[in-house]
């Protein structure tokens, strides 16, 4: 089984990478499709990523 090129990154490396990414992302423009596309992830992880963001930027937005 071949092992993939990128090596795997902690939760905290994504959000780090994330905050830096989306930061001049308008609220309504953080979705974890974007998210997802922009950092090369997963799905779970982009729903993660996206709902601490939206949290840590005092969003009312609910989960999806």
């Amino acid at each position: 089984m071949a092992k993939s090129a990128h090596p795997e990154r902690t939760p905290e490396q994504l959000l780090a990478e994330a905050r830096t990414t989306t930061a001049g992302w308008p609220e309504a423009k953080v979705t974890a499709e974007g998210i997802r596309r922009s950092l090369r992830t997963s799905p779970a992880n982009a729903r993660m990523l996206r709902d601490a963001l939206i949290a840590e930027r005092g969003g009312a937005k609910g989960a999806a």
